[in-house]
């Protein structure tokens, strides 16, 4: 199934306060946590956590001494979900093997372990008939699905493929869905995946316009939206500045609250000596689906 995404002048994302977050290069994912944010960067076997009554910045090394590694070398995790059972998994991209990893973190008591999963990065290749490698740019776990995002590039569609949840268990994928999308083009870029969340039943979403035309090479960012998906399409907002301007960010990381009337971003400026921002937005229009 393909579906389509377009703007909406009904849905507004105004960006209301930019805060730069101490020793977070690559802000590629986020989970909110009551009071506190986990932070994912892909550069780095590390998460950072966020208190929101502070902006207390806390770096947890999840290997080793969590240091930044070299771009061939990182874990490129891209993806954070939220489980049930208290834990969040991380998710690699999968764009090279080296980048097939999930990590799991008990929130409570601190654990962390790193499961090599290849066979779940190529489940998602061929469910959407990929002719190289998957670029999963974000995971939402609902229920007793697993949904993966595979961020397109270039002319190349995205595509969001859901698996059985017990494959995070190990047990061998089973695509139970599959949809591939155009969510259209912001100032002649086309958008792709960056993150997704859910809100009750209702999945909302980051995409960003980068000239790039695979899954390795950075390229100049136009801008990012904010939308949601329906079953059968999609909708979508700019990222703003408080005068209504477009904003030249890769947002990579998306909390929204149960209200919507607010939402948190994460960026990775795709520079190791720029601080990622984390972004504070208010929302207008939008509602669950």
């Amino acid at each position: 199934m393909l579906v389509r995404g377009s703007p909406d002048p009904q849905l507004s994302a105004r960006v209301v306060a930019t805060r730069p977050l101490a020793g977070v290069r690559a802000g590629s994912g986020l989970v909110q946590l009551v009071e506190r944010l986990l932070v994912v960067q892909d550069d780095a076997f590390a998460i950072a956590w966020v208190d929101l009554a502070t902006f207390d910045v806390r770096v947890v090394p999840l290997r080793g001494d969590g240091a930044a590694l070299p771009k061939l070398e990182k874990p490129d995790f891209e993806a954070a979900a939220a489980d049930t059972d208290g834990s969040v998994w991380l998710f690699g991209s999968g764009s090279t093997p080296r980048r097939c990893a999930l990590g799991r973190v008990d929130v409570d008591g601190g654990a962390v372990t790193i499961h090599e999963r290849p066979e779940l990065y190529d489940a998602v290749s061929v469910a959407a008939e990929l002719e190289g490698r998957p670029n999963v740019e974000a995971a939402v776990i609902d229920r007793d699905a697993l949904h993966l995002f595979h961020r397109g590039a270039g002319a190349r569609p995205s595509a969001m493929i859901s698996l059985a949840l017990s494959a995070l268990e190990g047990a061998a994928p089973v695509v139970i869905d599959r949809r591939t999308f155009d969510l259209g083009a912001l100032d002649g870029v086309p958008l792709s995946f960056t993150d997704a969340t859910m809100v009750g039943q209702t999945t909302f979403f980051l995409a960003a316009a980068e000239v790039t035309d695979n899954a390795i090479d950075d390229g100049r960012v136009v801008g990012s939206v904010l939308g949601w998906l329906g079953r059968e399409s999609a909708a979508w907002t700019p990222l703003v500045d408080q005068d209504g301007r477009p904003i030249a960010c890769k947002a990579e990381g998306l909390a929204v609250d149960e209200d919507l009337r607010g939402a948190w971003a994460i960026t990775d400026p795709d520079d190791a000596a720029s601080p990622a921002l984390l972004l504070r937005i208010a929302l207008d229009g939008f509602t669950v689906r």
